[in-house]
């Protein structure tokens, strides 16, 4: 252990820390006097002397002596030191000031404005995102095809009935594979397929796709 303390020993090297935070040169003489540091040091302090000051005033100020309130209170049979209220059971002291230096918290939900996202048009036969038996009777009536006809299928047991539904747009039928437990639902679910099969929604995986 003697050995080892002796060969760590490095006469004069200091091998500990002060905790000196030691400037670079850019900071000591940097291009523009303005960002000196010890420029930036002293605007620093400034700011908090001042700050600390407009606190204090407000924090420490003599309490105000006379005006309106005070004389009102004077006929009414308030005298200075006594408490408020009927009973004189109230405060003594006035109310201390909290002075706030920043503006965190002062915003209204007006001032954060609406978050408008913008909708690409819809070139050509493309509808805009709304439910799929909307879409499919808009594009027929845009396309001038007759009105489609929609036909609905029932299984299962009378607690538990399944749904499936066969759309009919221009003489194409297109059926859902996929069971739903509602009449809204098939129909639905048959109009998106018509849209996908059209190229007008994004094709599901799910759903077959009538060519």
């Amino acid at each position: 252990m003697a050995a080892w303390a002796a060969a760590k020993n490095l006469p004069g090297k200091f091998t500990g820390s002060t905790g000196l935070n030691v400037l670079s040169s850019n900071e000591l003489q940097p291009q523009d006097p303005r960002f000196n540091a010890w420029v930036k040091k002293m605007l620093d302090t400034a700011l908090t002397i001042e700050r600390n000051h407009r606190n204090d005033m407000f924090k420490n100020a003599r309490p105000s002596v006379g005006g309106v309130g005070m004389r009102l209170m004077q006929k009414m049979g308030w005298r200075p030191g006594e408490g408020l209220g009927p009973d004189g059971m109230g405060s003594i002291e006035p109310l201390v000031l909290d002075v706030k230096n920043d503006r965190r918290g002062l915003v209204a939900q007006e001032d954060l404005g609406s978050k408008t996202v913008p909708v690409p048009k819809a070139s050509g036969d493309s509808v805009a995102p709304k439910h799929p038996v909307s879409m499919v009777m808009e594009l027929c009536t845009k396309r001038k095809w007759p009105t489609p006809t929609f036909i609905s299928h029932e299984s299962g047991p009378p607690n538990v009935r399944e749904f499936k539904c066969t759309a009919i747009v221009n003489g194409v039928e297109y059926t859902s594979n996929v069971v739903s437990r509602s009449k809204k639902d098939a129909k639905s679910l048959a109009c998106q397929i018509v849209l996908q099969s059209l190229g007008l929604l994004p094709r599901d995986p799910l759903l077959p796709v009538v060519i």
